[in-house]
């Protein structure tokens, strides 16, 4: 009995000191830290030794129609655009009326692209929500494409509504059906983000739309809206200042969009907001073309007070000037001077496709 005492003695020291032994390789062990196999990003960015080509395009919305437009420099024409009515082209509308003009009056050499303007909500959620209503639509809009002799589609679908699953997976769907449609009658399919869809979280999933279209067009202006308070159309930096910029932008879209695939639109225009004496709008700011901008202001300003003045971060210019009621304003505008600059450090990021808002404009 006592040899079974003694036994069961030393059996129970030589646990207790394996059970601590094994205890502290543990505790060693959940102290160091845990080494996790590298995960390489997507690599969306051109590399250094790569040639970004540049190829430039132009919106030609029907209202701007000339007898003799010219359009040398452009790749692509971008004919702004026709609508839906229900869930067919709107056909008695002045887009689609005018689309024989752009026709007339298109080189032979340049590529032509439909642009399908979904602008209004009352119009486009009701399509959204039926798929029948969308292959009706997508069908009849290809359809012109076709008999017209255009070489692409652009979709233009501009919502403002809270991101709901719902509406995303909508959005989804729509782009995936028009874009198999458009590439079974051997269509370019392209699609159109806001330049803010990040920042102010817009309905629309980047990842997933990737893989919806040949290629797509950001809209990097009107960050600032008539809306809003004055600001840059939109800035090249100085998110620190305006809450966002384009360097931001980029960084955001190529996280799920290779270089090669993307475009960026530059509108040439700005706002002119009349102000308080504190700078903030006083009312909605009025639209102005470049060229409007130029003939009231840089080519001799007969206003009280007026500065000119192009910011470093933005580079984008301002004006502030006060009107003959004596009423204070601030313009910001987009030129081709702070164009040039934003496309240099674009290039950069390997993106050479750019697109200009719009023919007339400047």
């Amino acid at each position: 009995m006592k040899r079974f005492v003694v036994i069961i003695f030393i059996l129970g020291i030589a646990s207790f000191f394996v059970f601590n032994s094994v205890k502290n390789k543990v505790k060693e062990d959940l102290a160091k830290p845990v080494e996790l196999p590298s995960v390489r990003p997507v690599d969306t960015e051109a590399k250094d030794q790569d040639v970004v080509t540049s190829l430039r395009s132009i919106f030609i919305p029907y209202w701007s129609l000339e007898d003799k437009a010219d359009y040398t420099g452009y790749d692509k024409l971008m004919y702004f655009g026709i609508t839906p009515l229900g869930n067919k082209i709107n056909r008695q509308e002045d887009g689609y009326r005018a689309m024989s003009d752009f026709l007339d009056s298109v080189p032979s050499d340049k590529d032509k692209y439909l642009v399908i303007r979904m602008l209004d909500s009352d119009t486009t959620f009701p399509i959204l929500k039926d798929s029948i209503k969308q292959e009706i639509l997508t069908d009849d809009a290809i359809s012109i494409a076709v008999e017209n002799g255009f070489d692409g589609i652009v979709l233009d679908l501009e919502i403002a509504a809270v991101p709901f699953d719902s509406l995303i997976k909508q959005v989804d769907e729509f782009t995936s059906l028009f874009y198999k449609n458009a590439r079974d009658k051997n269509l370019q399919f392209t699609i159109i983000f806001y330049g803010d869809t990040f920042y102010r979280l817009r309905p629309f999933d980047v990842k997933s739309l990737s893989k919806n279209a040949d290629d797509f067009l950001i809209m990097a202006y009107d960050f600032h809206k008539s809306r809003s308070n004055p600001g840059p159309n939109f800035p090249l930096r100085g998110k620190e200042v305006y809450g966002y910029d384009m360097t931001r932008m980029t960084s955001d879209f190529l996280k799920f969009i290779p270089a090669g695939k993307v475009g960026v639109v530059f509108g040439m225009f700005g706002y002119d907001w009349e102000v308080d004496e504190n700078g903030n709008a006083s009312g909605m700011g009025e639209a102005l073309t470049y060229k409007q901008i130029r003939d009231k202001f840089l080519d001799g300003c007969e206003f009280v007070e007026c500065s000119i003045k192009r910011k470093n971060d933005s580079r984008e210019t301002e004006i502030q000037y006060t009107d003959e009621m004596g009423s204070d304003h601030i313009v910001w505008f987009e030129d081709m001077e702070s164009v040039t600059e934003k496309q240099n450090y674009l290039k950069e990021k390997g993106i050479g496709s750019f697109s200009f808002w719009a023919y007339s404009y400047f």
